[in-house]
């Protein structure tokens, strides 16, 4: 049975789909099929499609649909420049405000992840690489930054580089987990500044 969502919770369910490749970049998304994966109705599908095209996650061509947005290589450095920005901006506030039980958390996701990349689907991946940083930036007390962090992470993922373009690239990011998870013990913002910089512009999600 469809059920009404709030538009911005379907976004992000839809969102996370494109980001865990569910979806490719020019992927035409039917309206339809949309409603029944995510078990939503006709209303709330066509307001969430919206509200991601306000954020440049996907777009709409009219008398056509929507379709995944496809990056080009120019905006792609644009984001991650701007990312580097944003994300390293939070750091301070990261590390003034990690206490021991959100380190536990940090450590049981990075540890639910190392497991994933071992054996898990890439969905898996996926999820809970975006629960760990979701997490960590959550930390940062300011909403506004967070939703523009996640805003650019979306959108990025509009390019035709897929979530981790090797399997190297996957292992690569789950030492980086573990390397930000003792940088914030350390409650050491030079060293977690440096991690996220080149977690970003290595395009490791």
């Amino acid at each position: 049975m469809r059920k009404r969502k709030q538009k911005r919770a379907l976004a992000g369910e839809i969102a996370e789909a494109i980001r865990s490749g569910g979806y490719r970049g020019g992927e035409w998304l039917r309206q339809i099929d949309l409603e029944e994966k995510f078990s939503a109705t006709r209303f709330d599908v066509r307001a969430a499609l919206d509200e991601l095209v306000v954020l440049k996650a996907i777009e709409h061509v009219p008398n056509r649909g929507y379709r995944v947005a496809e990056i080009d290589t120019a905006t792609l450095r644009h984001i991650r420049e701007t990312r580097v920005v944003m994300e390293t901006a939070a750091v301070p506030n990261i590390v003034a405000a990690v206490d021991a039980p959100t380190l536990a958390r940090l450590r049981d996701l990075a540890e639910q992840f190392s497991a994933a990349a071992r054996e898990g689907t890439r969905a898996d991946q996926s999820r809970v690489n975006s629960e760990f940083h979701h997490l960590m930036y959550h930390l940062s007390g300011n909403p506004v930054m967070e939703e523009m962090i996640w805003n650019l992470r979306d959108r990025s993922r509009g390019s035709n580089v897929t979530v981790w373009i090797s399997h190297e690239a996957l292992l690569r990011s789950d030492r980086d987990h573990h390397a930000m998870l003792e940088a914030l013990e350390a409650r050491d913002a030079a060293r977690l500044t440096e991690l996220i910089s080149g977690h970003i512009l290595r395009n490791d999600p």
